[in-house]
């Protein structure tokens, strides 16, 4: 089957033709729209749990959500380092290049999804135990359960990862869209039938997310046997490409490790404190999380569109092409990042009403909102960056950019401004390591200039 793709049968490369804003329209509308659906899951799925089962399960998968991270920081390593490599041998047309890759991309997937099960059961216990604070079982039974489920269900998520990257790269956005619409429909769905009628609470949450990855990797795989996308179903390679790929995919996977290292500063930060309404405040940061979350969706939709685009354009030779991909994508992340400024340091008074029925945990994140996104127009730039550069394959930019804004702003000020304000110190990191970011990249991207 393999040997049916030839280059002189690949259709023409979609990157390549027509003006840069017409490719970038029609790239990273129907990969942001397929983000945002999907981040309808995470909004919708808080506040199932609210709902049905009570500000306790919410809290319970909160505590956890750096673990949560990790597993979703290894899918990525896999599929980022291989979407730059896939796409600039597509550019190139080296058909059977590609499809080697993608079967290695595959086997490192596999192995990093048993070792993630594996690693879960040895010490993902102790681990959750700790984080719910020793004795609070009430919190660290749910919260062991919805991780279990996660993490057996860990080789299909990273497999279906890699073949959303594939299809990224060869260009089948429109597919994507329509698939990942509908499937998150579907979760939503199923969520809703586990956790309110079935009374499965966290862990109906976590069972219909796997289900419905199942069900996505099956139809991508039809898709690919009915010989609709570039390239054909693949097998398992265990000897080439992993190298490149980690290498490419690492700053990406940190940037998600970072993510889950900077929840976890949060949390050591709310607990060192000892606030008196520390459920409350730990509460309404859950609520804060899923909102920031389905905010970030579409910038990372507009950053993997830019990386498909510019790797694409860098095998064909063609840098005018990546660089104005760049240039448009920086402005548009700005703009984007404005708004939803203004729109959330609006409405914050009414966001966690949505999620629970509790005044006090609604109080909180009303409170907390604002502060988070004071600066959040710096943030998409910069993102936008680091994929032009883990794109054309220069890993060292691709690092700074990718992991700067984290580990060396985020995570340290989150610890050191409680000691200057309070409380207040912790929601105040996050704008101030979006600006220090912005300097930082403007300074590495000048001097690269």
């Amino acid at each position: 089957m393999s040997e049916q793709v030839t280059p002189d049968s690949v259709p023409a490369n979609p990157f390549l033709r027509g003006s840069i804003s017409s490719v970038f329209m029609r790239t990273s509308l129907p990969i942001v729209f397929l983000t945002m659906v999907g981040g309808m899951l995470t909004v919708a799925d808080a506040m199932l749990l609210g709902a049905f089962v009570g500000p306790d399960a919410l809290a319970a998968v909160t505590i956890v959500f750096p673990l949560s991270m990790l597993l979703v920081a290894m899918s990525t390593v896999v599929g980022s380092g291989m979407a730059s490599i896939l796409g600039r041998r597509l550019g190139a047309r080296d058909i059977a290049a590609a499809r080697d890759a993608l079967a290695s991309a595959q086997g490192l997937a596999v192995l990093l999804g048993l070792a993630a099960l594996a690693l879960f059961l040895l010490c993902g216990g102790a681990l959750v135990d700790r984080m719910a604070g020793g004795g609070s079982r009430h919190l660290a039974d749910p919260a062991w359960l919805f991780l279990a489920i996660s993490f057996a269900a860990a080789p299909v998520m990273f497999l279906l990862t890699v073949q959303s990257d594939a299809l990224r790269s060869e260009g089948r956005v429109a597919f994507m869209a329509v698939a990942g619409v509908l499937l998150t429909l579907g979760n939503i769905a199923l969520n809703a039938l586990l956790i309110g009628p079935f009374q499965l609470g966290v862990a109906g949450s976590a069972l219909g997310t796997a289900l419905a990855q199942l069900l996505a990797l099956l139809l991508i795989l039809a898709y690919r046997m009915a010989g609709n996308a570039v390239l054909p179903v693949v097998g398992f390679r265990f000897d080439r490409d992993w190298g490149e790929m980690l290498a490419l995919g690492v700053p990406r996977s940190l940037s998600f490790i970072g993510l889950s290292l900077s929840s976890a500063a949060v949390l050591f930060a709310l607990h060192r404190l000892d606030l008196d309404n520390a459920d409350a405040v730990v509460t309404a940061y859950g609520v804060n999380m899923r909102v920031m979350t389905f905010t970030f969706l579409p910038l990372m939709g507009m950053s993997l569109a830019v990386q498909a685009i510019v790797a694409n354009t860098a095998g064909a030779a063609r840098a005018d092409r990546a660089s104005a991909t760049l240039r448009l994508a920086v402005v548009v992340s700005a703009v984007y990042g404005l708004a939803v400024q203004s729109v959330l340091s609006a409405a914050a008074g009414r966001l966690g009403g949505l999620f629970v029925d509790d005044a006090a945990v609604a109080l909180e994140v009303g409170r907390i909102v604002p502060i988070q996104v004071a600066a959040y127009f710096a943030f998409g730039p910069v993102m936008m960056a680091a994929s032009h550069a883990q794109a054309v394959g220069q890993v060292r930019r691709a690092a700074v950019l990718s992991l700067g804004r984290t580990y060396l702003f985020a995570i340290p000020l989150t610890l050191v401004l409680p000691l200057l304000w309070g409380e207040t110190g912790i929601w105040a990191a996050a704008p101030a390591a979006d600006l220090a970011m912005l300097v930082l990249g403007a300074l590495i991207w000048r001097r690269s200039r």
